[in-house]
C-alpha cells in the first residue's frame, strides 16, 4: 500500500491568488461547486478578498483558507467557514494531483487543525450527490450523511 502524500496546510496569502484562480477557472475543478461552471474573474477576486479579510472566527460567515502544499509546491486549497451549526470544511485539489490521495491527506490535515482554529469540534461538509469520490472521502473519516438540502448532501462529523 503506497504512503499517503505528506501535506502541509498554511494560511492562504495574496501570493496564492494565481494558483487559486487557475483552479476556480478550470471546469474540471468547479464541476461540483456552486452552479458547476468555472468562475469569472470578478467572482474569483470577490472570494479572494473575503478569504483574506480574517473576520473574527466566532462570527457566522467568517472563513479561513489554507494552501495545501506537498514538498512546498501548491496542490490544493482547504476552505473553512463558520456556520450556525458548526464549521464547514471544503477542499479543492489541482487536477494535476488527482488520483494520488491528495484530497484525503488535505482533509486529514484540516481535521487535525481546524477544530483548534475555531474552537469547535462540530464539523460539516456539503457535497454534490454526484461527487461520489468526495462523499466516500468524508465517510471514511467519520462524517455521516445528515440531510439533503438545495441539491446538496450535508454531512456532519460524528
Amino acid at each position: 500500500m503506497p504512503c499517503p502524500p505528506s501535506i502541509t496546510l498554511r494560511p492562504f496569502q495574496e501570493a496564492d491568488t494565481a494558483f487559486f484562480a487557475g483552479m476556480a477557472s478550470d471546469e474540471r475543478v468547479t464541476r461540483y461547486i456552486g452552479d458547476g461552471r468555472p468562475w469569472d474573474e470578478q467572482t474569483i477576486q470577490e472570494r479572494i478578498r473575503a478569504a483574506l479579510q480574517e473576520d473574527p472566527l466566532d462570527q457566522v460567515g467568517a472563513s479561513r483558507w489554507f494552501l495545501a502544499t506537498e514538498a512546498n509546491a501548491p496542490v490544493g486549497i482547504v476552505v473553512s467557514s463558520c456556520k450556525d451549526a458548526g464549521v464547514e470544511v471544503g477542499y479543492w485539489v489541482s487536477p494535476d494531483h488527482w488520483g494520488r490521495g491528495i484530497a484525503g491527506a488535505m482533509l486529514d490535515a484540516a481535521l487535525a487543525s481546524i477544530p483548534d482554529t475555531y474552537g469547535s469540534r462540530n464539523l460539516l461538509a456539503r457535497v454534490d450527490p454526484a461527487n461520489a469520490v468526495s462523499a466516500k472521502l468524508l465517510t471514511r473519516r467519520g462524517f455521516q450523511l445528515d440531510t439533503h438540502v438545495e441539491g446538496l448532501d450535508h454531512y456532519t462529523l460524528v
